[in-house]
């Protein structure tokens, strides 16, 4: 009986988690500058601090809204295993001049 119990609230418990654990992050873009933002298509546009230039789809449209992203901002960019962006953060133009490394090439 208390087996059954176990089980029951450990299957109940893994139903709760999933949804939490929807993603996995793959790769960070601590410092990057926005290029383009495409809020139809949610789509982003931007390079990163060694010059690279991505354009990768936003998995949460909100995001680009509530960011209010512009072209030559600098953010912070978690991408997951779908090279999809799952979160954007942007950095403090403050903390920029703290770092020799990060200067826009």
């Amino acid at each position: 009986m208390t087996m059954r119990i176990l089980m029951a609230v450990a299957l109940i418990s893994a139903g709760f988690l999933a949804p939490v654990l929807g993603f996995q992050t793959a790769a960070v873009f601590p410092v990057s500058w926005v290029e383009h933002v495409d809020h139809r298509n949610h789509v982003l546009t931007f390079k990163t601090e060694d010059g690279q230039v991505r354009m990768m789809r936003v998995a949460d449209r909100v995001a680009m809204r509530r960011e209010g992203l512009r072209q030559g901002d600098l953010v912070s960019i978690e991408v997951d295993l779908d090279d999809q962006i799952v979160n954007i953060v942007k950095v403090d133009r403050r903390a920029e001049s703290d770092r020799p490394t990060s200067r826009r090439k």
